[in-house]
């Protein structure tokens, strides 16, 4: 959550659009709704705002015709925030409101947006912040054993005290080390005064580029809190101010939650600005079930409630939650990827990570340097190791491959380590344009026309040593996209991103394909195909596949080597799919002594925003 809104609602209205949503579309998950409490693979919550308390909790009547609403969700748990108006706690009325849900076989717990009376974020420097804090948490702490913080822990506060406070410290190093402090004393040791046994939740947000200039440490605070829950909000990614990839979700939950798997309770997702755009919605659902989280929490019930303009996506989510269900049931192994080294407090290039993954590269975000695999990937993120650099070289020694992109390669050039003599650059300057493109392999060129053209930061690179395996090519020039350096005793690839990034997932499919490329003996696949195609590795015999396109999309599974051709399954369809065997490059006509290689392809369409589970024999 973002943006604290107030929500009104008048329960006639409501008691109509009920009778609608709940439609023919979301028969199958109201029948297990009737059968049973809860969906046998995943877990679900609902958040209520305090507003939402007041309009859709506190009357019993209300209060049936809301559970009536979301009942085809089967949630787990709801999460309430009873702070009202003057920042008062309720207690009587929210033990009555957790006594129905608890009546009802559902988990009742408590939330705290801490957020400051004046408006906006809390100053932690500031007593009437600190003593508001402490009371609303000793408030919840008298109903509820658990309380999680929505995401409005962070503080931007430039008062003349806060200037003051900072002296000689940057930002970011005083606002996470004040917020450590003061959440200890102010909210987690204050809700445990009244209630020792209560747990105390930090979720986190989605702009983790900003974390630690607004205060979030998720290393230490994971350690000080009893519980994380990790926010995958990517919304619209195209038009909403965030501009937040949809795999970035995934990833995020991947990266926080290595901080300590164990406290981690959920992911938190909303629908804030989303109207008509179900798609995009039921994707952050889509990353949360891959990540496999532990829960799923609906940020929030009011936003979900007509007549909220946004509410227009709980229909066909609704339609799907048996969907869901079954492909989490379905997932068999553990999830792999290359690993991409992003050190907790880091910042760099804005969710690369998130366009990397739908570009068809699975990603496992690591915190400490890979040092063991055969390659990785490393961003500007990555150089908040001060070792980073002697690292690299000491894969390189030892025969690793690196895949960096282009901007990390600059700032370790203009460091003065080693890796300014890794690339021979002609002094241009600015950027270039164009819609063709040539691809390298080994010597042999060919050229890839685009229907629209891109831009890209100009690179221009001497002849010698060869190293252009993709550039967007002029009549004066191929300037380079994606550079193979062999050096010491492995290989440097290094990715010079779009202007927009965006448009990496624009490229004309061979471009993408060579970029993917680097990473197919790693992972043992490669994914053939469109950008906005994102890839999940299950085990070694679990493919998933995620058109996030609205377009129809063929696609590959390429392997480089015979596999075998029969038994190949897609498992949320149940049916089996093609596997074919491409020997056509293993001998080239007047070299009889050439052997080239075999590739193998396992071939699908996907439909518009479809899911499928690729199951090897």
């Amino acid at each position: 959550m973002d943006h604290p809104v107030r929500y009104n609602f008048k329960a006639a209205t409501a008691a109509l659009l009920i009778s609608i949503l709940l439609g023919a579309g979301s028969l199958s998950a109201q029948t297990q709704a009737e059968s049973h409490h809860g969906w046998k693979h995943l877990k679900y919550a609902i958040f209520f705002t305090s507003y939402d308390m007041e309009n859709l909790l506190a009357d019993p009547a209300q209060f049936k015709k809301t559970m009536e609403y979301f009942g085809p969700v089967m949630p787990d748990r709801v999460y309430i925030d009873g702070v009202g108006r003057g920042g008062k706690v309720d207690v009587p009325l929210l033990k009555e409101i957790a006594a129905r849900f608890r009546a009802m076989g559902i988990e009742a717990d408590g939330a705290m947006v801490a957020t400051s009376l004046r408006g906006g974020p809390s100053a932690y420097n500031n007593p009437e912040d600190l003593a508001s804090l402490k009371e609303r948490m000793q408030g919840l702490a008298q109903v509820f054993n658990r309380i999680i913080l929505d995401d409005w822990l962070f503080t931007n506060a430039t008062d003349p005290k806060s200037v003051a406070d900072r002296g000689n410290m940057t930002w970011a190093e005083y606002r996470t080390k004040l917020i450590l402090e003061q959440s200890k004393k102010y909210i987690i040791d204050a809700a445990k005064e009244v209630n020792p046994k209560v747990q105390v939740v930090i979720k986190f947000p989605n702009w983790y580029e900003g974390f630690a200039e607004n205060g979030y440490d998720v290393k230490d605070e994971v350690k000080q809190f009893d519980k994380m829950a990790i926010g995958i909000e990517t919304r619209v990614p195209e038009t909403q101010h965030q501009h937040i990839p949809i795999y970035t979700g995934y990833f995020l939950q991947k990266w926080e939650s290595s901080a300590d798997p164990a406290k981690w309770v959920g992911s938190w997702l909303d629908n804030y600005g989303m109207e008509g755009q179900s798609n995009d919605y039921n994707a952050q659902v889509w990353q949360a079930v891959l990540a496999r989280t532990p829960e799923i929490i609906l940020w929030c019930a009011g936003q979900l409630w007509p007549t909220n303009p946004s509410s227009n996506v709980y229909p066909d989510f609704v339609a799907k939650l048996p969907e869901f269900n079954r492909v989490a049931g379905l997932l068999n192994g553990k999830a792999r990827g290359v690993p991409m080294y992003m050190p907790f407090g880091s910042t760099g290039e804005y969710n690369i990570a998130g366009y990397f993954g739908m570009a068809g590269i699975p990603l496992d975000p690591v915190t400490t340097f890979p040092k063991e695999s055969p390659i990785s990937i490393f961003c500007l993120n990555s150089a908040k190791d001060p070792n980073l650099a002697s690292e690299l070289l000491g894969q390189l020694t030892d025969g690793k491959n690196i895949f960096i992109t282009y901007g990390l390669w600059k700032k370790l050039a203009e460091e003065g380590t080693e890796f300014k003599n890794v690339l021979s650059l002609l002094p241009y300057s600015g950027q270039v344009s164009g819609s063709t493109f040539g691809l390298l392999q080994g010597y042999r060129e060919t050229t890839v026309k685009a229907d629209r053209k891109f831009t890209f930061p100009g690179i221009e690179v001497t002849t010698w040593p060869e190293t252009r395996d993709v550039t967007l090519s002029r009549e004066d020039f191929d300037f380079p996209v994606l550079m193979r350096v062999h050096y010491l005793n492995g290989t440097i690839f290094i990715l010079n991103m779009p202007s927009n990034f965006y448009d990496l997932l624009r490229l004309p499919v061979p471009v993408l394909d060579a970029i993917r490329q680097p990473f197919e003996k790693e992972l043992g696949v490669q994914l053939d195909g469109s950008g906005h195609i994102a890839m999940y590795l299950f085990g070694e015999k679990q493919y998933v596949l995620y058109n996030m396109s609205n377009r129809i999309e063929p696609v590959s599974l390429r392997f480089d080597t015979t596999i075998q051709t029969q038994g190949w399954k897609e498992l949320v369809r149940n049916e089996q799919v093609k596997a074919t065997v491409d020997s056509s490059f293993a001998h080239f006509p007047g070299y009889p002594h050439f052997h080239g290689p075999v590739f193998s392809n396992v071939s699908l369409t996907l439909q518009p925003y479809e899911i499928t589970v690729v199951q090897a024999p």
